[in-house]
């Protein structure tokens, strides 16, 4: 089914401006474009797709300081459901969404710090290649905001690895 983005059903949610830049890169939609087609093929897509809810009469649900819209994966068993009904995603669910995508963008910097810190390379350097790379404006999330959950990151590593130093003294 090959629709055009404007025929796609869609939903609009609140989602602060990092969690909108992150899912942006991730499913690699143009910032230039209204919204991010979402996909089945990920995770978080599948994630948000599963709290798309549907009803008879439309729902007006208060859009706050930062909407984004959603573009949703037309398929062989929702769209029937996607036709005859109306979308939205109720509060509750828009909030564990944005609790997902946030838990999802601190493993990713993580998994970035991580594997360039491997490579040899200095936080300066990977600060500036992960903002630049999810293309994070100075927004909620910063330079500092990301370099201090590297650092508190790294304490909990240190920490437990101490802890296990410790155990195996007692062995």
């Amino acid at each position: 089914m090959n629709q055009t983005i404007e025929e796609k059903p869609n939903v609009i949610i609140e989602l602060p401006p990092h969690l909108q830049d992150f899912l942006y890169h991730e499913f690699g939609c143009d910032k230039k474009k209204e919204g991010v087609v979402i996909s089945s093929a990920n995770d978080a897509g599948k994630y948000i797709q599963s709290m798309i809810a549907f009803s008879n009469s439309p729902k007006t649900s208060e859009i706050k300081e930062h909407p984004i819209k959603l573009y949703l994966p037309v398929q062989e068993w929702n769209h029937f459901l996607y036709k005859r009904n109306f979308l939205y995603v109720p509060v509750g669910k828009q909030k564990m969404i944005q609790d997902y995508l946030e838990a999802s963008f601190h493993i990713r910097i993580r998994e970035y710090f991580i594997e360039g810190y491997s490579k040899g390379f200095k936080q300066e350097q990977l600060l500036q290649a992960f903002l630049n790379s999810y293309n994070i404006k100075q927004n909620a999330v910063s330079y500092d905001a990301v370099k201090k959950y590297d650092y508190r990151y790294r304490q909990k590593i240190r920490k437990e690895i101490s802890q296990e130093i410790q155990l195996a003294d007692f062995l």
